[in-house]
């Protein structure tokens, strides 16, 4: 036999079950839209700014007064990346020398290392190495104005 209100108890359950179900894609969908949204924002928290300004002006020319060594961050270590020709640190740091520390500080980021090796032209710094070679040694340079041309 059939029963009409059999039929109206299952179209209302079925209808409830359809707002549910769009009520729950909805916050997934929201959720995953809010997860995409944080973690872009959590990648370009961070992208250094400066970092990407004092490569414009690289691009361009500068000058400053400090040893003549390219540094970059390597993992956790800070290492020397490139010297340039004629500046204090030719000859004496080569690629891939981990600095260690300088003036008896031991700096975390690229951006503390490059302000502890620049100084005023004349002055000098004492910046400890390490090797895989050689293992640790000081150098002592004397600061001198640096050009870097594109």
């Amino acid at each position: 036999m059939h029963n009409p209100e059999t039929d109206t108890n299952l179209a209302t359950s079925i209808s409830r079950w359809r707002t549910a179900r769009k009520i729950i894609l909805g916050s997934i969908i929201l959720a995953g839209s809010m997860a995409t949204s944080a973690a872009l924002l959590q990648r370009y928290a961070g992208t250094n700014c400066k970092a990407q300004r004092t490569v414009a002006v690289a691009e361009r020319g500068y000058t400053y007064s400090g040893i003549g060594a390219v540094i970059q961050q390597r993992g956790e270590f800070v290492v020397v990346r490139d010297v340039l020709p004629g500046a204090p640190a030719d000859g004496v740091l080569r690629e891939g020398m981990h600095l260690v520390s300088v003036d008896g500080m031991y700096p975390v980021s690229v951006e503390d290392w490059a302000a502890a090796l620049r100084g005023p032209s004349g002055t000098s710094v004492t910046i400890e190495v390490a090797t895989r070679c050689s293992g640790h040694k000081f150098v002592t340079l004397e600061r001198q104005l640096i050009r870097v041309q594109k």
